[in-house]
């Protein structure tokens, strides 16, 4: 089935573009500057400032945009998980220094308004959290609320962002991208028999978290046509996240194990737990690229490369002379504006020294 996503066609729906002098204006001695209006992921309409000097990133999908569509001097204010990725910081050397205003789900709003931020890009999570609301709202700051679920949804929220920043042409181009890597995704799995595809389990995060059925890890997965193994028992849910045990993953005995979290497929390969796997005995465990953040994650705007690599992992005998570090530092280059080297490339593969840790 091709999923190809018109996103193009959605503009009018997902977002709106408006610049001028805001209605009821005329006539005063400081009318109300050039605004762009949006419609946001929860349907809000949201009056933006033309220029902006100052963009705070309480969403990491945000944060990771902001830099792509080339704002990113103009990003005072973030989240720990956005200055943890130390290319994003390459990438865009200002955040080093951004502040850090949102912990533990709360966030800082008195840090925020002595930054004087001109926008707010935050996760739907603090919008339905009514203690996070009540302190957007006060801060009077103008807000966007980022929300997605689905490949379609993720694409919907690159043009929200593309519009809010006057980026629409720049956020066309990422889901042209995006659409061009399903295709050749799909297109490649069609090529070979369905009993001739490996059955998959994949890590996310911790060795027994796992994927959902509706989740956006499994709809890129499903894209290159593996038979992805947690979709098909029922899982344990534990505060929003869904885990299997031990047992179930051997019942299941993979084919491949791909592991989102630096670090967890070492501990598959060595712990003696795992050994009795087929994945674990045939060597076939992967970490997953982590470049700008981990790719195919649900909140990194790398999902495309995600299909790309496993694709490629999977389908190696049936895709001619692809070149993936090819493909890796063309995507960089055109959406980053950055130049991949062979040791990045290398760091982007293993998973290696390109995430700082977590803080304590």
């Amino acid at each position: 089935m091709n999923k190809i996503f018109k996103i193009s066609t959605l503009a009018l729906i997902a977002a709106t573009l408006f610049v001028g002098c805001a209605p009821g204006n005329e006539g005063r001695e400081n009318p109300k500057q050039d605004v762009v209006v949006v419609v946001d992921s929860v349907e809000r309409e949201v009056e933006i400032p033309a220029e902006l000097d100052a963009i705070a990133t309480l969403d990491p999908f945000a944060g990771q945009c902001v830099i792509m569509y080339g704002y990113g001097d103009m990003m005072p204010a973030t989240i720990s998980g956005v200055k943890r990725d130390v290319l994003l910081q390459e990438m865009s050397p200002t955040l080093i220094d951004a502040a850090v205003v949102k912990d533990s789900g709360a966030m800082n709003a008195e840090a925020v308004m002595a930054l004087d931020i001109d926008l707010i890009f935050v996760k739907s999570d603090m919008y339905f959290n009514d203690a996070e609301k009540d302190k957007l709202e006060k801060t009077n700051i103008p807000y966007v609320v980022i929300d997605y679920t689905t490949m379609e949804e993720q694409m919907e929220a690159f043009l929200l962002i593309g519009t809010a920043l006057g980026e629409v042409d720049e956020a066309q181009e990422m889901i042209d991208w995006y659409n061009d890597a399903i295709s050749w995704a799909e297109s490649t799995a069609a090529k070979v028999p369905q009993e001739e595809r490996p059955a998959l389990y994949h890590s996310v995060n911790e060795s027994l978290r796992t994927d959902v059925e509706g989740s956006l890890e499994a709809e890129w997965i499903g894209v290159t046509g593996v038979k992805n193994v947690s979709l098909e028992d029922n899982l344990f849910l534990n505060e929003g996240k869904t885990y299997t045990n031990l047992e179930q993953i051997y019942s299941w005995d993979p084919d491949m194990i791909i592991c989102n979290e630096s670090g967890i497929d070492d501990f598959i390969l060595s712990d003696p737990k795992w050994q009795g796997l087929r994945a674990v005995k045939d060597g076939r465990v992967y970490q997953i690229p982590i470049g700008v953040s981990r790719w195919g994650h649900p909140s990194s705007t790398e999902t495309s490369l995600g299909i790309l690599w496993l694709t490629d992992l999977i389908y190696k005998e049936n895709i001619g002379d692809f070149d993936l570090k090819e493909k890796v530092g063309s995507y960089y280059r055109r959406f980053y504006d950055y130049e991949m080297t062979d040791e990045i490339y290398e760091k982007i593969l293993s998973g290696d020294g390109i995430r700082a840790p977590a803080p304590n």
